[in-house]
């Protein structure tokens, strides 16, 4: 047995690291690891204002602070029935593309093409490309300060709010602007053709689906209100959870996805592949000379897209300026609102950005965001072992490791920004019984049985609560018997809540695991849908406090039999609350 490890990845956003195992000539399994810690942003926002809200995500991420705010303000004024006017998305729509220039010019000139051209870094790189370096720092500079001047910072500016913007730029500096992005135009040029007549390697290639935002009117752009996929699916925004269906891995902080249990890629590929017939001008010029079908295939060319989209925003921000400087400066869009539901959805530089809110009462009582690389994840790995598998294949072992680090920064991964989406826990082998009886005695806890008796061994939580009430335990409740007003998480003695439900840990079945019930609300694996809304309940006393006692499932397929090992597992557990 073998194992190749990149332990940390060189240029990319973040901590992370991608391991490959060998068993003679098989890649038994390959794990692209993010390491960096959960931030729990989500959490955080939660009893803020709307405004608060915006001002707290962007924080994920310095590198797609724009994105995040984009997404956010957009969600927010869907729940709260908000519309702007004109200028308004026209300089939303300048700030955007600033980000995008910054984020691909760093990209493709200090993290990418070193690989390419066979030098170890930039640095190294500027004895024999020092025009090349040099530019793409400007450029990158360039849409750094359409940031700031659109933000009011560079990072986690607060000039753009729910319902327009604190302030607008001056007509001079407007044309400023336009007239640098002109000027830039040779040299935007020349970076298209250099990157899209790199000679990528046919290692890997292989089918996916790509997802995107649908910008509407047949055109180019990066937000929109549905997501369009390259089977030709749309999908609405508020069913996003449709595409995502996440879950965790024991391995990585961040979440993943999966469509239909298939893999996905979102990024400046999947906009290539989906929209690139909709470009016009100099990138639609580019686009027809060179996308072939290995774009369809190959995660290296997300290089040479990201090429693309720059032309594409340096032809776009002259018209943006045009339309700008014939509208008046409107004031801020006022809300009365104070509930309501909405999804912001926007392409950050690296892929489609999610972000739901509930408002209830004026304040944010739910938040789901969901980042580019964390639905990347499954793709990077997947494509890794393609690599490492072929390369194997061909006696070229020597190169897996070399490759496997040029895919996954072909993907331009922003691991700080996937990585505050979960924390995942492993308990040792039958800890729950340590930890279930240091709760008893500590208090006397209230056992709420969860899930659904006509699917197997979906009913375990609910057997197990019977089972109890037989055997005379008080304080048993069942999901079903729950009144919302009078919920036992409402109650302020703040004794212990466990719930009983089968939770799928991907673990042996009829393995017992008992965590604190922050760690799964957003888990997909659950077997039962966790009552979803006891999230938007609890306050921090209440959920620290509370905890799933989880048995992992044989089966959920229709009928009420309860496969063995999961009978065996209530025993156990019936045995140790009784006794």
């Amino acid at each position: 047995m073998k194992k190749i490890s990149v332990d940390h990845l060189a240029r990319v956003e973040g901590s992370g690291g991608i391991s490959v195992t060998i068993d003679g000539k098989v890649v038994t399994d390959v794990k692209f690891s993010i390491f960096e810690g959960p931030r729990l942003v989500e959490r955080l926002t939660l009893g803020k204002t709307p405004e608060e809200d915006v001002n707290i995500v962007p924080r994920i991420c310095a590198i797609c602070s724009i994105s995040h705010k984009y997404a956010a303000i957009r969600a927010m004024e869907n729940a709260l029935s908000v519309k702007v006017p004109s200028k308004v998305v026209q300089f939303r729509e300048l700030m955007h593309l600033g980000e995008m220039i910054e984020s691909h010019s760093l990209h493709l000139y200090y993290l990418a093409l070193p690989d390419y051209v066979g030098f170890p870094n930039a640095i190294a790189m500027a004895s024999e490309y020092e025009l090349e370096v040099k530019i793409a720092l400007e450029m990158k500079g360039f849409g750094n300060h359409i940031m700031k001047t659109a933000s009011g910072r560079y990072i986690h500016g607060e000039n753009p709010v729910i319902g327009g913007f604190g302030k607008f730029p001056s007509k001079e500096e407007l044309i400023w602007i336009k007239n640098r992005a002109i000027q830039f135009m040779p040299f935007v040029l020349k970076t298209t053709e250099l990157f899209c007549k790199l000679d990528y390697p046919d290692t890997p290639e292989d089918d996916t689906i790509y997802a995107c935002c649908n910008p509407g009117q047949k055109k180019y752009g990066f937000a929109g209100d549905e997501i369009i996929l390259s089977t030709g699916e749309i999908i609405e925004k508020e069913d996003y959870k449709n595409l995502t269906n996440e879950f965790l891995v024991s391995h990585s902080y961040a979440k993943r996805s999966r469509y239909k249990g298939e893999p996905y890629s979102v990024g400046s590929l999947a906009r290539i592949n989906n929209l690139g017939e909709r470009l016009k001008g100099k990138a639609g010029k580019m686009y027809k000379k060179y996308f072939n079908h290995r774009w369809e295939k190959n995660p290296l060319f997300n290089n040479a897209a990201q090429a693309i989209e720059i032309l594409y925003a340096f032809e776009r921000i002259p018209k943006i300026i045009d339309k700008m400087l014939k509208l008046p400066d409107p004031p801020i869009v006022k809300y009365t609102k104070k509930e309501g539901k909405g999804t912001g959805i926007v392409e950050a530089p690296r892929g489609l950005l999610i972000h739901s809110y509930e408002v209830s009462d004026g304040f944010v009582s739910f938040t789901d965001i969901i980042t580019p690389t964390a639905q990347n994840a499954e793709d990077i790995e997947r494509y890794c072992c393609i690599a490492a598998q072929k390369l194997l294949n061909s006696g070229e072992e020597d190169k897996i490791r070399d490759r496997m680090e040029l895919v996954v920064r072909a993907f331009d991964p922003c691991i700080s920004c996937s990585a505050h989406m979960a924390e995942v826990k492993k308990a040792p082998e039958e800890d729950w019984k340590t930890k279930l009886d240091k709760i008893m005695k500590e208090g006397s806890p209230i056992f709420i049985g969860v899930g659904n008796r006509n699917r197997s061994d979906d009913g375990a939580g609910i057997e197990l609560a019977l089972e109890l009430r037989k055997h005379g335990i008080k304080d048993i409740l069942l999901e079903s018997e729950i009144n919302e007003r009078e919920a036992p998480w409402k109650n302020r003695n703040y004794r212990p809540l466990v719930f009983l439900d089968a939770v799928d840990f991907r673990e042996k079945p009829g393995k017992v695991t008992l965590v604190p019930i922050h760690y799964i609300f957003s888990n997909s694996a659950l077997s039962h849908r966790l009552l979803p809304f006891i999230s938007d309940e609890m306050n921090y006393e209440r959920l620290k406090n509370s905890f799933v006692l989880g048995v992992q499932p044989k089966s959920i397929i229709e009928g009420k039999k309860i496969s063995r090992p999961v009978r065996q597992a209530l025993t156990r557990v019936l045995e140790l609350i009784v006794n």
